[in-house]
């Protein structure tokens, strides 16, 4: 008998409302002249600058993009050190090193799985950075009133990347205000995904470093087709990924507290199972379990009809093509252990209770 998957993501499902806005954004911006940046573009900045409490929003091509250009914005300069998490997939590495900028790991506390104080001090004595990278990583809330008051003390400059956390709030106030800068994507499986590519750079106080970023995107222009500031290139985003944003925007909260519901009931049920799981207090991004047979239970999983990935599987010193950087030994053992399960607000009653069950079933066969 054929076992049907419950899928780890699924984002071209919506309900009605949701579905029906996303469709009649992108007739507008068909039947429109204007497909790069525009009044899409500039509304949609404006709309979610003030859903996440900034002075300003910049939007560009992808999240990757997003965190090259606030560093660029923020005066960065080739070169310059910058602390960057360990167990983020490897983009804010990619990041700094795309603009000549030197990325030092930060490795993760063994019990949270997240940078915490002693991970950013022991990073920043072997190179004196001028600035640190901080992941809200699956959806989770990285603490940082020490980090603050330490990189404050120090001189470095905090770029929050939110990828992985729209509507993520601490005591009312989106993440991403701490920081000069904070970083978003929009790639189609993020709680608020487009139907593309897309992301954004947010900035809670600085307008100027807002009017750099917006020139950078473009080339480095002033005038158009006159480039004024160094290092710009193209990295602007589509009317119709902004219009498609802008649609969605207004049920991201509802959306993200049926991921809270859904995380819940998987919490309970992984540690029924005797599994360690990171999720917490959050927005669900992903529901990531942790175990010494990972590639047993994900196997086990999909035999049940289970889908699952791996977010992330190596360590950013771990990994080739980001040159020879520090080990990090706590987050490279994570990522040996990490597991991503079905945790999205359109999964039906019936697959949580699927996820729910194989994962009781995996509890009982390794009791």
């Amino acid at each position: 008998m054929t076992v049907v998957q419950v899928p780890v993501a699924a984002p071209t499902r919506m309900g009605a409302a949701e579905a029906e806005a996303v469709r009649e954004a992108i007739n507008r911006v068909v039947s429109s002249d204007w497909w790069i940046l525009g009044d899409e573009v500039a509304r949609f900045e404006a709309a979610f600058a003030q859903y996440v409490g900034a002075a300003a929003a910049v939007g560009v091509a992808n999240g990757t993009d997003a965190l090259t250009l606030a560093m660029l914005g923020l005066g960065l300069e080739r070169g310059d050190s910058i602390l960057v998490p360990a167990n983020d997939g490897g983009y804010a590495a990619l990041a700094a090193l795309r603009v000549g900028l030197i990325p030092q790991p930060m490795d993760v506390d063994a019990a949270t799985g997240l940078v915490g104080i002693a991970q950013v001090k022991s990073a920043w004595k072997a190179c004196q950075a001028r600035a640190l990278v901080i992941t809200h990583l699956h959806g989770r809330v990285t603490p940082l009133d020490d980090i603050d008051r330490w990189r404050k003390n120090h001189g470095l400059l905090l770029i929050e990347d939110c990828a992985q956390a729209h509507g993520l709030r601490v005591e009312g106030r989106h993440v991403g205000g701490v920081g000069e800068a904070a970083t978003f994507s929009f790639y189609p499986t993020k709680n608020l995904g487009a139907v593309g590519d897309g992301g954004a750079v947010t900035f809670a106080h600085d307008l100027t470093a807002a009017e750099r970023v917006r020139r950078l995107r473009q080339y480095g222009w002033g005038a158009p087709y006159e480039i004024e500031i160094e290092h710009g290139f193209n990295s602007r985003l589509d009317a119709l990924q902004a219009a498609v944003l802008g649609a969605r925007l207004p049920f991201l909260d509802a959306r993200n507290e049926r991921r809270q519901q859904i995380g819940s009931r998987l919490r309970e049920a992984a540690s029924a199972s005797g599994l360690r799981s990171y999720a917490a207090e959050g927005v669900f991004h992903h529901f990531v379990v942790l175990s010494e047979q990972r590639n047993e239970l994900r196997e086990f999983l999909s035999a049940h009809g289970v889908s699952t990935a791996i977010h992330y599987p190596a360590a950013v010193g771990d990994m080739p093509g980001l040159g020879s950087l520090p080990s990090t030994p706590v987050a490279s053992a994570h990522s040996r252990m990490t597991l991503s399960l079905p945790c999205f607000p359109e999964m039906t009653q019936a697959e949580v209770d699927h996820v729910e069950s194989a994962l009781r079933a995996w509890g009982a066969a390794h009791d």
